[in-house]
């Protein structure tokens, strides 16, 4: 479904439910953090008033065209907001945060803000996980097409928002791990629980693993996953993915939600009988309660198709007919920047990734060999210090899936002396010997595209991954590859 679009311009008008008076009007440091950008997009849809910090040198202004024709003010925060949403990764709003404490305003995270915004649905669909969150998420908002969902997203379906209100009735949240967390916080902050305030219809778990800082250990993350499943009336298990399985056992220990999992095995709840990949498209066939349904969708890699799968199970969980929900996904073309080709140029393909965790970065890897007969080549930006060097082994172990991978700096809020040990490093000295090349800005260095450039040749594949400067390199590197 497109957001632009009217889907009920023949039924007569829902009355909109209230806002929650804290988030009638509010200002938003950093729309570029993972689902702040849905979020803004979504109040302003529900009619708040709605403003974000100004741009800063390296803003996406593709997001910010798309937050302004929501209704989103690009400006300081007015007289009359009413609290602040952090975003947590822009060093530039220090004024506009102390502004806010010094007016006493409140202060809230993500996760706090989509909680009081679910209470007013009356259904809410939870996806959450340590990771892959994002496709599952979207694929289920054109699932659901024929109940006209709103949704809060971290990224957007390509051609679509990532916040939309559609009307009320049904909201799907996407409890992405908050990344306001990874390097700063704002003055008293206080790490929530996942989902603290939800009491989900239906949750998605699509994977229980370390995701630090939210979840230090896997450990921790079946811990706030079992609290919230708990909270829920039915939840839905990727059981192929970390934990999953062991989750639904804690589940079933003692009376708790209704528990179905998804996957491969004959003993799952919905089984995923077939997937085949044509070269241009995945094609899925799914059984749950005695019927088969088979859809298509054009997204490349095995977890990308896995995870659409799980969008299909959860809607099936929540009552809707199986076709319609095939139905729903005709739609669905995937999700922006989730192994979304950028170009070609002298027959070397320009592929960008929004993938974070190990996970993910191995599970696109993969997928974008299903795009090319030649050599992937990675180009990673790594996000945050702490993450990076927490996770290093397993990013390296993940980085492993390409041929040759060129290593940007360390996007983060801090400079690395703040963090004593550098995450590149980290990822350099845990990667085996020649596979990882660092990329170190210097004032007679030239950029990485021209290094990236001199690594491939005719019939490769480039895959950009990472949050800031890994987005910009793409349409650059093109230009250098015309020029090479």
């Amino acid at each position: 479904m497109n957001a632009t679009a009217d889907a009920n311009s023949t039924e007569a008008p829902r009355r909109p439910l209230p806002l929650p008076g804290l988030l009638s009007a509010v200002h938003i440091l950093d729309p570029h953090t993972p689902g702040v950008a849905g979020l803004a997009s979504y109040l302003a849809r529900r009619h708040a008033r709605v403003t974000v910090s100004p741009p800063r040198p390296d803003s996406r202004p593709d997001l910010l065209q798309g937050l302004e024709r929501c209704g989103v003010g690009l400006r300081a925060a007015t007289p009359g907001t009413a609290a602040l949403i952090w975003g947590g990764d822009n060093t530039v709003v220090h004024e506009v945060l102390d502004h806010a404490v010094g007016r006493g305003l409140p202060i809230l995270g993500y996760g706090r803000a989509v909680e009081l915004l679910a209470a007013t649905a009356p259904t809410t669909v939870a996806v959450a996980g340590s990771h892959s969150t994002t496709m599952a998420a979207a694929a289920l908002t054109c699932a659901l097409v024929s109940r006209d969902p709103g949704w809060i997203l971290a990224e957007a379906p390509k051609g679509d928002s990532a916040g939309y209100d559609g009307g009320g009735e049904l909201l799907v949240v996407d409890l992405c791990p908050d990344s306001s967390g990874h390097d700063a916080s704002p003055p008293g902050w206080r790490f929530r629980s996942l989902g603290e305030g939800l009491t989900p219809a239906v949750t998605l778990v699509t994977a229980a693993d370390a995701a630090p800082p939210s979840w230090w250990n896997q450990q921790e993350a079946l811990d706030q996953m079992e609290a919230l499943a708990r909270r829920s009336e039915t939840v839905v298990l990727w059981a192929a993915q970390p934990g999953c399985l062991e989750l639904a056992d804690r589940l079933r220990r003692r009376r708790g939600p209704r528990v179905v999992t998804v996957g491969r095995g004959a003993d799952m709840d919905v089984q995923v009988l077939g997937r085949f990949w044509t070269g241009e498209e995945h094609r899925v066939t799914v059984q749950a309660g005695g019927e088969r349904h088979t859809f298509t969708v054009p997204v490349a890699g095995t977890n990308s198709a896995m995870a659409v799968a799980t969008a299909w199970a959860a809607g099936w969980a929540l009552g809707v007919p199986g076709h319609e929900l095939v139905n729903g996904l005709g739609a669905f073309a995937g999700v922006e920047r989730s192994l979304t080709r950028l170009g070609t140029r002298g027959g070397i393909d320009v592929v960008e990734s929004i993938a974070v965790h190990p996970r993910e970065i191995e599970a696109d890897l993969q997928g974008a060999r299903m795009l090319t007969e030649g050599a992937v080549v990675a180009v990673y930006e790594p996000s945050g210090h702490l993450r990076s060097n927490t996770l290093a082994g397993l990013i390296a172990d993940a980085l492993t899936a390409a041929d040759r991978t060129v290593l940007l700096p360390v996007h983060s809020t801090f400079p690395r002396h703040h963090n004593r040990v550098d995450g590149g490093e980290s990822i350099l000295t845990a990667s085996p010997a020649g596979t990882v090349i660092r990329y170190e800005p210097g004032l007679d260095q030239p950029g990485p595209e021209s290094l990236v450039a001199s690594l491939v040749r005719r019939g490769d594949l480039v895959l950009t991954i990472g949050p800031h400067a890994a987005r910009r390199i793409g349409p650059s590197l093109l230009a250098a590859l015309d020029r090479s």
